[in-house]
Order: structure tokens, then sequence, then C-alpha cells
């Protein structure tokens, strides 16, 4: 793209360049839609039951071997489906990972401690706020 870009127009078509790892599930394998092994974010935010995930996997393309297996592996990630975590645990959850430098392995219960570790964050904070007066 860089080079069609600088050939064509003589300019670069973007000046800085992302990376970031790659996303897999916690079981180190790569997240697809053809496993069934994709989280949507959004789920993990607002919480997801188990027969939602069933039905975007009926929803989807898999062939009904990959469908049955697919069901299987949700069955057992997430017996009671996704708990609501919210962004800031997603969040923070991501940022955990990042710092590893290495592909990230997420795994929801890994998220759900973030959530909890910053639900008491904020009501340390808040407890600490009812007696500090010179803000």
């Amino acid at each position: 793209m860089v080079m069609m870009g600088l050939q064509l127009t003589k300019t670069l078509p973007f000046k800085t360049v992302y990376l970031h790892a790659m996303v897999r599930d916690k079981n180190g394998r790569k997240m697809s839609k053809s496993l069934g092994n994709v989280i949507d974010p959004l789920e993990v935010i607002g919480g997801c039951t188990l027969e939602d995930l069933y039905r975007k996997i009926d929803e989807g393309n898999l062939p009904p071997k990959e469908v049955e297996r697919a069901k299987k592996a949700q069955k057992d990630d997430f017996p009671q489906g996704l708990p609501e975590c919210g962004t800031d645990a997603l969040r923070f959850g991501l940022l955990a990972y990042t710092v590893q430098g290495r592909d990230v392995n997420l795994d929801i219960q890994r998220v759900v401690g973030y959530r909890n570790f910053c639900n008491k964050l904020w009501n340390a904070t808040r407890f600490a706020l009812t007696y500090v007066t010179d803000l």
C-alpha cells in the first residue's frame, strides 16, 4: 500500500502504523468465526446467556459438525454464559494483557477478576472522598 501510494500519488497514505497483539481464546487458539470461538466485546461488557451464544452460532455459517463442536466448547467455557463485566474491566484486562508483549489469550474469568478490582478501587475512592474536603 505504501509503495503504490508513493508511485501513484507521490505521498504516503498514512504516517503512523500501529501494531498490536493477536487476540486468542483462553486455550491459545486464534479466534475465528469458523471455529466458533469468537467473543464479542459487547457481550463481555453487557453479559450474555448461554442460549444467546448458541443462537449466534446457529445464525453463523458453520457446517453442522462444526456447530456441535462450537456449542460444546461454548458450554465448557461459559456454562452460565458471559457475566457482565463492563467497559472499564474489559479495557483494564486488555491493557494488562498487552504489557506482556505477546499474543493475548483472552480469559473471561480474568476479566471478571479485573471487574472486581475496579469495583474495589471505585468503592475505596468514594470512601476516601467522603473524608477529603480540600479538593
